[in-house]
């Protein structure tokens, strides 16, 4: 058996509003599930490289609601990052420690949709998989993937 875990993560700068920060990152998961992991999204002040004041908001969550999160994040993509993310899957793992690297537009997030992003302003996603490695972790992201519709 997978044991998935999930862990979201944002900054909030200073000339944003943690509040809209706190929504795209919650965006990630599915609508059933916000409430109950808005209680438990940290928030810690950190300085940034200009000394400017920046806030990292984590969330995380295990077992089945994680495995729920990566279906989620997944099934809300479009078809174009669907396929682009599975090409692109052996780069997005950290095999060693068996881990799925995802970055999302935190902007749209905020609108309520779920985007591969390359920038900077981005939701982070870090899957984690207890029982897999290498291949057999592609096999399954693809498996997920597959599950999507159904």
């Amino acid at each position: 058996m997978v044991r998935v875990t999930v862990e979201l993560s944002a900054f909030s700068h200073s000339t944003e509003l943690e509040e809209r920060v706190r929504v795209a990152l919650l965006n990630a998961v599915p609508a059933e599930l916000r409430q109950r992991l808005s209680q438990r999204v940290s928030a810690q002040r950190v300085e940034g490289y200009y000394g400017n004041v920046v806030t990292v908001l984590k969330v995380s969550a295990s077992g089945s609601t994680g495995l729920e999160i990566l279906r989620y994040i997944l099934c809300s993509m479009d078809r174009t990052d669907l396929e682009l993310l599975l090409a692109t899957a052996s780069s997005r793992i950290e095999e060693r420690r068996a881990r799925l690297h995802l970055r999302l537009s935190k902007q749209d997030l905020y609108l309520g949709r779920v985007r591969l992003y390359e920038g900077g302003d981005v939701v982070k996603v870090v899957a984690s998989f207890e029982g897999l490695r290498g291949v057999e972790l592609v096999d399954y992201i693809r498996e997920v993937a597959r599950s999507c519709g159904s």
